[in-house]
């Protein structure tokens, strides 16, 4: 008898769980992806992922919003005005906590935010005011696979090894970080002695300026022996540099981030040596997927680890080029 009012329970709980779903239109609530450069190939991966989930859940009222340059006050500015306007759900797509008072003011004003990509957790444990969820890969677990792969390609070598990064931002401090601390452990069983690791540069976004930042570490360090860069551009941006500067096609090793079709170009030309594919179209998917649970009366993990592939030219799967080749084919074709 117990199990039979077990099941019973559990067939009334399955059917007010799928009420509760059939409550909501999609259509009634307008969702927007929110971040900076809204044409970078990086951000539109993220935006690719946002809007197909969207338009897979019934969001008809879905949009990226935002700057085209990388003006955060123009940034926060666009999340405020979509609250204002009677927004229900966002994803942001930044890394500081100089967005916290526009999240703050988007969800007193009726906005569920979610930030996936930049990890926001305080040192205390807790999460910004009006943030109702966060996500990410582990830059910490890949700034670490990345040390071991070029010590694996540069043991026994002497010269000096460049890091360069984007902004200083929560996720990319860690991954820089991470692999300072991997190349040190590293060191003491492995013949790293006469390899230096310089001093992080900024690169920025923009791949002109930033390939020219690139080509001058080289220009002042000649016995540069490779370069891990945490922006998504630096595949393109180092392997450019290296070329100017005469080195031949993957003499340097390059490591970068994000399946961009550019830098699946410079891997598979064997410009660069790897990939760090970090899962923007995943976690832009889900945000959304977590948006719509929350619109439906569910709750959703206020943390969620994510994986970031590393990608190699003769790897499989989502550690090979074909895989990330499909989703950047859909990029193009969504943003014709």
């Amino acid at each position: 008898m117990k199990k039979i009012l077990a099941i019973v329970l559990m067939a009334i709980l399955a059917l007010a769980s799928f009420a509760v779903a059939e409550e909501i239109n999609p259509a009634d609530y307008p969702v927007a992806v929110c971040m900076s450069n809204l044409t970078h190939p990086v951000h539109r991966i993220v935006q690719l992922g946002f809007l197909k989930a969207a338009q897979d859940l019934g969001y008809t009222n879905a949009k990226a919003i935002g700057t085209e340059g990388s003006d955060a006050a123009e940034v926060f500015a666009a999340l405020e005005a979509f609250a204002d306007e009677g927004g229900k759900g966002a994803l942001l797509f930044w890394g500081d906590d100089g967005c916290y008072e526009a999240v703050e003011y988007a969800a007193e004003n009726g906005v569920v935010v979610g930030i996936p990509h930049f990890k926001h957790e305080q040192e205390d444990g807790t999460y910004p005011t009006g943030l109702a969820f966060n996500m990410a890969c582990d830059p910490v677990l890949y700034g670490k696979q990345v040390a071991e792969l070029m010590a694996s390609k540069l043991e026994g070598k002497a010269g000096s090894v460049a890091l360069t990064q984007n902004t200083m931002n929560t996720t990319e401090n860690a991954a820089t970080e991470s692999f300072r601390a991997t190349w040190e452990e590293l060191a003491a069983t492995m013949d790293l002695d006469e390899i230096k690791l310089l001093d992080t540069v900024l690169e920025g976004a923009v791949v002109d300026e930033a390939t020219a930042i690139n080509l001058s570490i080289i220009q002042a360090n000649p016995d540069i022996l490779g370069a891990f860069g945490t922006t998504g551009n630096s595949p393109v941006t180092w392997s450019g540099a290296a070329e100017k500067a005469g080195y031949a096609d993957g003499e340097l090793v390059i490591v970068g981030m994000d399946a961009t079709e550019g830098n699946l170009d410079a891997l598979e030309a064997g410009k660069v040596t790897a990939l760090v594919a970090q899962p923007l179209y995943e976690e832009s998917y889900k945000t959304m997927e977590y948006l719509d649970t929350i619109f439906r009366g569910g709750e959703v993990p206020m943390w969620t680890d994510l994986v970031a592939p590393v990608v190699t030219a003769d790897g499989e799967g989502e550690n090979g080029p074909a895989f990330h080749r499909d989703i950047a084919a859909q990029v193009s074709e969504f943003f014709k």
